[in-house]
């Protein structure tokens, strides 16, 4: 698994803060949250059928590289490409959550040496917990994945209905 998140740290490593620029504003985020959860919600929606495979991890690291774009998530990404090839949901997830360590870690070590600060540990470690608290809570049961992909549509439209507001 740790071969599949290669692509992802080379990228961000080159091309983080162009990613940022280009796409970091309010408008695309929304726009990239509201798509990422469409197709976490229709990639639920594909059969789960089997284990994961090579070519699965290839597509999960691809779907990092694409998670680099702000309003993208890493896990959302990799859950999204694993479930669109047919992997079963509990596999999926575990798997997606494994994958994220290298490139998570990867980019906090980014943040802080450019930043020239050492991060707060406690929100990492609570982030973590939460993350696997929740994982352990909804194996076996498909909230997840449709409620992960409504709340990125409820943000993005809130993101959206803000910019409107602001701009009149």
């Amino acid at each position: 698994m740790l071969p599949a998140a290669i692509p992802a740290a080379a990228v961000g490593l080159l091309a983080q803060d162009l990613v940022e620029r280009r796409l970091g504003g309010p408008r695309p985020t929304a726009f990239l949250m509201a798509t990422a959860g469409i197709l976490l919600a229709a990639a639920d929606r594909t059969p789960a059928t089997r284990s994961v495979a090579a070519g699965d991890l290839t597509a999960a690291g691809a779907a990092q590289v694409v998670a680099l774009a702000p309003g993208v998530s890493r896990a959302g990404a990799t859950l999204t490409a694993f479930r669109l090839r047919g992997v079963r949901r509990e596999e999926a997830l575990r798997t997606s959550l494994v994958m994220s360590l290298p490139v998570t870690l990867g980019a906090a070590s980014l943040t802080a040496a450019r930043s020239r600060r050492t991060p707060a540990a406690l929100p990492a470690v609570v982030a973590g917990v939460a993350s696997y608290a929740t994982a352990r809570r909804v194996v076996g049961s498909s909230r997840l994945y449709s409620g992960t992909a409504l709340y990125r549509l409820g943000l993005a439209l809130a993101v959206v209905a803000r910019l409107r507001k602001e701009k009149h």
